[in-house]
């Protein structure tokens, strides 16, 4: 596992940092600025909104899917979920590795965790995703 942390903020020594557990494999598919989520300096949250707006609302129906709707598009935790994965994934790299992996084996023990780290010791984990939860959302 390539494990990457990066300080989100610090105020008065109170230090919390993104905590990131990426598998070697998926490495290549991570954006070049992923470190940057929940930062000041994200800048991504456009591209962001226009992705989830792409491969959801662009693409269900919202009387014909209203279950998807409800299960997933209209479902706060879902979003966030999507958003955290269209902030570190890039779309690109994303793509060309589909296209060169048409077939993973054990796509379970390709992960990407993510968690909050703090200047005290505490870890929050908040997201711990597989390949099968990334191309999801795509």
């Amino acid at each position: 596992m390539i494990k990457t942390s990066h300080e989100i903020s610090n105020i008065d020594g109170y230090i919390k940092y993104n905590f990131f557990e990426i598998h070697p494999d998926l490495e290549s598919i991570i954006a070049e600025d992923y470190f940057t989520y929940a930062t000041e300096d994200f800048r991504k949250q456009e591209q962001c909104e226009a992705l989830y707006k792409k491969n959801f609302y662009d693409k269900y129906d919202e009387e014909t899917y209203k279950e998807v709707y409800e299960k997933y598009i209209n479902n706060e935790n879902f979003k966030a979920k999507a958003m955290f994965i269209y902030s570190v994934v890039d779309l690109e790299k994303y793509e060309e590795f589909v296209a060169s992996n048409t077939e993973i084996a054990n796509p379970n023990e390709l992960t990407l965790s993510y968690s909050v780290l703090d200047s005290t010791g505490v870890k929050i984990d908040i997201y711990n995703l597989t390949i099968v939860d990334i191309s999801f959302v795509f």
